[in-house]
């Protein structure tokens, strides 16, 4: 038995290094530039800088253990990121072993806790987590949260009070690192209910602690940045929840069929729970719910798997507010829900159809080597942050600055999109973002010739819309901007900058009822947001000069 566990495990390892060799290749991206390449607070683990490492917030996040993390990094490999990496990846070998041994510990087949450890360990969504240095915290608070279930599901069976001291110390650990692992508590009792049938008073008991320092360090988290005062996307809750319901099925799409992967991906806000894609998603996720329900109501441990993927995604659904709607590392502890259910999918129509059982090992087989070549494939996206761009400008339409910036000439990301149109000239998208571009950079009139372009193509894209709308503003075209805008804040109409766009273009056309509603609606969805002030005073300022014209002309 330990030598097959010993194998098993050398060939997660070897599998695994081999998918994710290419990330050591890796630069500084996105994030890594200013909050590790260049933050001089990783460069001492001196007694004197311990303090800082571990009162300091990660931009509006307490990730003491991250930061953490970093310095000792950057102790051993200085500015180069190929040891961050290594630190990255050997992390991320350490979890497969880990959900490996949880798979084992529940009782499953060495082979399907193999087969699902290997497909986790290189479906291609994991590369964000494991190729993008910033993603420490994500790899690293992984590592405490299943080593904290371990250890739970050990202390369930044999309860001892060394052992939930170490789930205590361990969970503690998971929240200094990121605080989406707060759900641990939530995933005990559902182990109770819907894996081990049973909820005894000792069993609700075991949270209490748990939940008393998540709340404690969620509150530190939401209340000790004032950098942490998201708003919630269109404005409300609601809003946020409706868009957010839409995710969820696109996130188990993306689990069964990794095609079509995105550093970025648009998720219009939505509007009413009457939309057809909010209704769909909502419906299938409560189908969720009620199947895994009933699955443990009946002693069927697939409800536990299924309560696995909702209880670990649900933190990510932007239920507390931050930038991102979707991201693929939101699935990295998702994940293992979802193939746990497919290898018992495909385990229980073997039973049923005996013949095909000798089928199993090449199916199996066939998943983890198309996951692991995509995610070779998908490595270098992660290299540099022209890669990483170009991975979702070719496909998704991007949202322009609010204003002309002068920015300096993108030379390769317009020669990219002009050779993507040469292929494809009837992309909306790729219009759109050379016309976003030539708006930043202050060539207006080509802006408009490329967004008007994009428009035609795509008439349905909110992003268009909205870019063209802003375009027609700074063309000085502000019939052509309202009547843009106007649609734009049809397609979605939660959106802040529509609305407040629109108002722009009705102060232009001297239609201040109109420039006054149009910024109602921009403040009801963002009552705080710092341009409000600007437009608000020049629209007050119009109605002034406007009263005064009556007043002289009676």
């Amino acid at each position: 038995m330990r030598a097959r566990h010993a194998l098993h495990a050398a060939v997660i390892v070897v599998v695994t290094l081999i998918a994710y060799t290419g990330s050591l290749r890796g630069q500084w991206i996105s994030d890594d530039v200013v909050a590790i390449a260049e933050n001089p607070l990783l460069r001492s683990l001196a007694p004197a800088n311990l303090h800082p490492l571990l009162t300091t917030f990660d931009g509006p996040n307490y990730m003491p253990l991250k930061i953490l993390s970093l310095a000792i990094d950057y102790r051993f490999f200085d500015g180069d990121p190929t040891g961050y990496h290594a630190v990255n990846l050997l992390l991320h070998v350490a979890n497969a072993l880990l959900v490996y041994l949880l798979l084992a510990r529940l009782g499953e087949p060495g082979v399907t806790a193999l087969a699902v450890a290997l497909v986790w360990a290189v479906h291609p969504v994991q590369v964000e987590s494991v190729a993008w240095i910033s993603e420490r915290k994500n790899v690293l608070s992984t590592l405490f949260f299943l080593l904290a279930l371990l250890a739970y599901v050990r202390f369930s069976d044999r309860p001892r009070l060394r052992t939930y001291t170490l789930v205590f110390v361990l969970f503690i650990c998971a929240l200094l690192t990121k605080i989406n692992t707060i759900v641990l508590p939530a995933i005990m009792i559902v182990y109770e209910l819907a894996w081990r049938f049973r909820l005894r008073a000792r069993d609700v008991l075991a949270t209490l602690p748990l939940l008393a320092a998540g709340a404690v360090l969620a509150w530190v988290n939401l209340h000790g940045n004032p950098s942490h005062g998201a708003e919630y996307h269109g404005g409300s809750l609601w809003v946020t929840l409706r868009t957010s319901s839409t995710v969820v099925p696109r996130y188990l799409a993306l689990v069964l069929a990794p095609i079509g992967l995105s550093f970025y991906y648009a998720v219009p806000l939505r509007a009413s729970w009457f939309e057809p894609a909010v209704l769909a998603s909502t419906l299938a996720i409560l189908a969720l719910v009620a199947a895994a329900a009933v699955l443990a109501w009946h002693r069927g441990r697939a409800g536990f798997w299924i309560f696995w993927f909702l209880v670990t995604l649900a933190p990510m659904l932007n239920l507390v507010p931050f930038p991102a709607l979707m991201a693929d590392r939101y699935l990295y502890i998702p994940l293992v829900g979802p193939l746990v259910l497919a290898a018992w999918a495909l385990q229980t129509a073997a039973r049923r159809v005996p013949r095909l059982t000798p089928a199993m090992p090449i199916v199996a087989g066939a998943a983890v080597l198309g996951c692991a070549l995509l995610t070779v494939r998908r490595v270098p996206v992660f290299h540099d942050d022209f890669r990483l761009w170009a991975d979702w400008a070719l496909t998704t339409s991007y949202i322009s600055s609010d204003h002309p910036y002068a920015a300096a000439p993108r030379t390769e990301e317009i020669r990219l999109l002009r050779g993507a149109l040469a292929r494809d000239d009837a992309s909306g998208p790729l219009h759109n973002n050379l016309g976003a571009i030539a708006f930043e950079e202050n060539r207006i009139a080509e802006a408009v010739a490329e967004l008007g372009r994009a428009y035609t193509l795509a008439p349905r894209d909110p992003a268009i819309a909205l870019n063209l709308g802003r375009a027609y503003l700074f063309a000085r075209q502000p019939e052509a901007a309202a009547r843009t805008l106007e649609d734009a804040t049809r397609l979605e109409p939660p959106s802040y900058y529509a609305h407040l766009d629109l108002a722009r273009a009705y102060l232009l056309l001297g239609d201040a009822p109109r420039a006054r509603a149009a910024l109602t609606h921009a403040r009801e969805i963002r009552p705080q947001w710092p341009d409000l002030p600007a437009v608000t005073a020049a629209l007050e300022a119009f109605e002034r000069r406007e009263q005064r014209g009556r007043e002289t002309g009676s």
